[in-house]
């Protein structure tokens, strides 16, 4: 409880943090797969960046439902605190 008694009322916004990590661990994974592209003879290299890039935009997404969690719910768009 907070100050006067009440619950505190979460905004319906999705939580910055995790928003900006799915962004930094996106661009870090297309940096990755750029670099081990840039070789046309090394094989090995560029399957290593596809599974980066692949692994990259897994964790993404991970992060981005859990961003934006409370919005998948409908039961919980409501302010019954007010």
């Amino acid at each position: 409880m907070h100050g006067n008694g009440k619950v505190p009322m979460f905004k319906m916004r999705p939580h910055t943090g995790t928003l900006v990590g799915a962004i930094v661990v996106l661009v870090l994974g297309l940096t990755f797969f750029l670099e081990g592209r840039s070789d046309p003879g090394d094989i090995p290299g560029q399957r290593r960046a596809d599974l980066i890039l692949v692994i990259s935009i897994v964790i993404s997404g991970l992060l981005f439902i859990v961003a934006t969690a409370r919005m998948w719910f409908k039961h919980l768009w409501h302010d019954r605190y007010k």
